[in-house]
């Protein structure tokens, strides 16, 4: 008896994390403040609409966002633990409307509470590393709770060992997630690039699109440090903590599109949990 209890555990909670993306989060792809530049950027806006089509048919309880913007951390992964979280892109000039968002604090509390790899964020102003990835979805008319985390200046097999930690309280607490890497890639892409011209840019982004199309984990945790960093990306340290929640998991990844107008390599990849 106890083992049939073990299986119907196992196949109820070992389907907590539902559902994977990794989006970019750069203001300009939010039609009010991108305008008229959006055209340049038409692959990236129709990827994102297309994934938060799929999101909203995707039953779960909290969408876990990944930023690495906001209380970024050293030693730990700042979780926030707030009841509700706000925010607006008035620092890119559209204050109205603002945003909000209830929270999940069990479930944060519940990951501090399980891993020595984080700490409790009081933090409840988000920042656009939430925001411009949870615009796209929430148009769609995705209305479910948050939980924002910060990423942290850690190895990335550690924010890999946070993820799975996630994962495995999601699974305690009965919770359904679904998890967004905010991610954008190499910031030196062109001369006019905001962190100026790198070669290493493009053959950053061709490299993590290769490694993401094929799930190749292993390859994407011990990917070039020297290359990442000379590409001046934001990319890595989300999407290993989103890796670690799908450890174990069979994984079904597609590139919905890839294209750098600005100087800003954007991804927008979908990785799907098949049972």
């Amino acid at each position: 008896m106890f083992a049939v209890f073990q299986v119907l555990y196992y196949y109820y909670f070992a389907m907590s994390i539902v559902f994977g993306a990794i989006l970019p989060h750069p203001p300009i792809l939010v039609p009010p403040i991108g305008g008229n530049n959006l055209k340049a950027a038409e692959k990236s806006k129709k990827a994102l609409e297309d994934i938060s089509r799929r999101i909203k048919g995707k039953d779960f309880d909290t969408m876990v966002v990944v930023t690495p913007h906001g209380n970024v951390g050293q030693s730990s992964v700042p979780v926030y633990t707030g009841h509700v979280f706000e925010g607006n892109f008035s620092q890119f000039g559209m204050p109205r409307p603002a945003f909000t968002f209830k929270g999940d604090p069990e479930l944060g509390l519940g990951i501090v509470k399980d891993t020595h790899l984080a700490t409790a964020c009081p933090e409840t102003l988000l920042d656009h590393g939430v925001l411009v990835p949870l615009y796209y979805p929430q148009a769609a008319g995705v209305k479910k709770p948050i939980l924002p985390i910060a990423i942290a200046f850690m190895p990335l097999s550690k924010l890999f060992e946070f993820g799975k930690a996630l994962a495995k309280t999601s699974d305690r607490l009965g919770r359904k997630i679904l998890l967004i890497a905010s991610a954008d890639m190499s910031h030196r892409l062109t001369p006019d690039a905001p962190s100026g011209y790198s070669p290493s840019g493009k053959r950053f982004d061709e490299k993590l699109v290769e490694l993401v199309k094929a799930y190749d984990v292993k390859g994407i945790l011990g990917f070039d440090a020297d290359l990442a960093e000379a590409a001046g990306q934001d990319a890595l340290w989300s999407i290993a903590i989103l890796l670690g929640a799908l450890d174990g998991k069979k994984v079904k990844p597609e590139v919905l599109s890839y294209e750098g107008p600005f100087g800003v390599g954007y991804m927008i990849a979908a990785l799907e949990v098949e049972t």
